[in-house]
């Protein structure tokens, strides 16, 4: 019921070109909730660009962002695209926003209300022709408050708000994320599995700390350690809150 919400939260947006802020833990999937609604969109046929705002260095999030031209810093030696560009047309999903630098939070929102940017080393605006959805397992509001992400970004950001619930207060998904993944293993080479009842009772008793990330490597696990049982049982799977090993 709690996904069928975010379903339709997906629905009511995805055609409206309106910014989105997608809440929620790590490993519940915030992404492809960004996926869908790109290809819900009327974007869908353009690019889907997803930026990981917390493995890059502020200089280099700029650049890749935004681009830069040519002799704008030492190892400069000819123009770049952004990834802003890149996306022309399409979607740019900005993952785990909340990391980012305040001085890139300043440049962001021009972007956000002007639909203008410039490359790094640049003098001339550039349109920016793509819809934005970023992602944050943070509170950005209590961040707002303490000084450490602006109020005014949040407010651009939020303008259409979907919270992604963790798994733990799903356990009626737990089951059909299993089989799923069961089903869909990428080194399976054809190995038929199934989970047996007592396995999949204790999927559901989990927690779940680590979402439908921590489920999908327990899969993957699981399936290794079974070896040619036709059964992942109970003690294929590793649950160290569970006792299981």
């Amino acid at each position: 019921a709690s996904i069928n919400r975010v379903r339709d939260m997906i629905d009511l947006v995805a055609k409206a070109d309106t910014t989105v802020l997608i809440e929620g833990e790590s490993g519940v999937g915030k992404e492809l909730v960004a996926q869908s609604i790109h290809q819900s969109s009327e974007r869908a046929a353009a690019h889907f660009v997803p930026i990981d705002c917390t493995t890059l260095q502020e200089t280099l999030f700029e650049s890749e962002l935004f681009g830069h031209e040519r002799g704008a810093f030492t190892s400069a030696d000819r123009r770049k695209e952004g990834l802003i560009e890149v996306a022309e047309g399409g979607t740019v999903f900005l993952d785990e926003i909340g990391e980012i630098s305040p001085s890139i939070q300043a440049k962001l929102l021009r972007v956000l209300e002007t639909g203008k940017f410039r490359r790094v080393g640049g003098t001339h605006d550039l349109t920016a022709n793509v819809r934005f959805v970023a992602a944050t397992n943070r509170d950005l509001r209590a961040m707002a408050g303490t000084g450490t992400f602006r109020i005014d970004l949040f407010y651009r950001l939020s303008a259409f708000v979907i919270d992604v619930p963790p798994l733990r207060d799903r356990k009626a998904d737990i089951a059909l994320l299993a089989e799923h993944f069961l089903e869909t293993r990428k080194f399976s080479r054809n190995i038929r599995k199934t989970f047996s009842v007592s396995a999949l009772k204790a999927l559901s008793r989990y927690n779940w700390p680590g979402n439908i990330r921590e489920l999908r490597n327990v899969v993957e696990r699981a399936f290794l350690v079974s070896g040619n049982s036709p059964k992942i049982l109970p003690d294929h799977i590793s649950l160290p809150d569970l006792g299981l090993s």
